[in-house]
């Protein structure tokens, strides 16, 4: 071999070398296992499924079902690396490799079933209407001609186009966008999924929820690529386990705590 190409090797894998803790490379259940460490996809601004404490840490039950998906793979001393996402780039996030896994309060729809395989469900969302507490609104029907905040891709933002096309969708990137365009009267109402909106409630006196119960009913599932079954039926053995063992049930009570009766008023899934 000429001596410039074994140079050019040389220094191409020495680079790739440098380059693989910083951004991994995400795969297969082998390659998973392979580099000794999980690369998560997870929200940032969605509690209590996904968040950032005040020390900047990664918290929330997705963020525990990432810790425990490790521990099934390397104990105790299982390592997760998260990946911030959000509902416009979470899926390109794992088709590019981006990511192992989707974690990230995401909602299991024959659409996004086209694109990646998901995980049994986990959990079941619905979604309800925020608006200020002196609003005339009284349901989703009532947005009808409003302005309505949304989470661009989201299965509210959907909901809202199929079930109430004449409301004006305002389409944010984050939570947090959306609470300040309604905090600010910028929009009528906002609506997400019904665990988000009674988290938000507990913060915000001023805010109500119009709806009695939520509606569309929203089952979470794990993100995976397709093509990698066994991966996928991994995350689903763990998961699975979760649910035996009671480790489902008292990571939910951990973070819905009082909030927990109004989500889970029976087991929905």
């Amino acid at each position: 071999m000429h001596p410039r190409l074994i140079l050019f090797l040389l220094t191409f894998l020495a680079l790739l070398n440098w380059l693989m803790p910083a951004y991994g490379i995400a795969g297969t259940l082998q390659d998973v296992n392979a580099k000794g460490k999980l690369i998560a996809g997870v929200r940032t601004d969605f509690p209590p499924f996904g968040f950032v404490d005040k020390l900047g840490t990664n918290m929330g039950l997705d963020v525990d079902i990432a810790k425990f998906l490790a521990r099934e793979l390397w104990g105790e001393g299982g390592s997760v690396n998260f990946v911030s996402v959000i509902p416009s780039n979470r899926i390109s996030f794992l088709t590019s490799r981006r990511v192992d896994i989707l974690l990230a309060s995401m909602s299991i729809t024959e659409e996004r079933r086209k694109v990646i395989d998901f995980s049994i469900p986990y959990f079941l969302s619905g979604h309800l209407v925020l608006v200020h507490k002196d609003s005339p609104i009284g349901g989703y029907r009532d947005l009808a001609g409003k302005k309505v905040a949304t989470i661009k891709e989201s299965t509210g933002d959907g909901a809202i186009h199929q079930l109430v096309p004449t409301a004006e969708r305002v389409q944010c990137q984050r939570n947090g966008e959306a609470l300040r365009a309604l905090k600010e009267r910028r929009v009528e109402a906002f609506v997400q999924d019904d665990v988000l909106i009674y988290n938000l409630l507990q913060e915000n006196s001023d805010l109500k929820v119009v709806n009695e119960r939520p509606f569309q009913a929203a089952p979470y599932g794990l993100g995976v690529r397709k093509g990698e079954p066994e991966w996928l039926d991994f995350v689903n053995a763990a998961l699975t386990k979760m649910k035996e063992t009671g480790e489902h049930k008292r990571l939910l009570q951990k973070w819905f705590g009082k909030t927990m009766a109004l989500v889970l008023e029976h087991e929905r899934y």
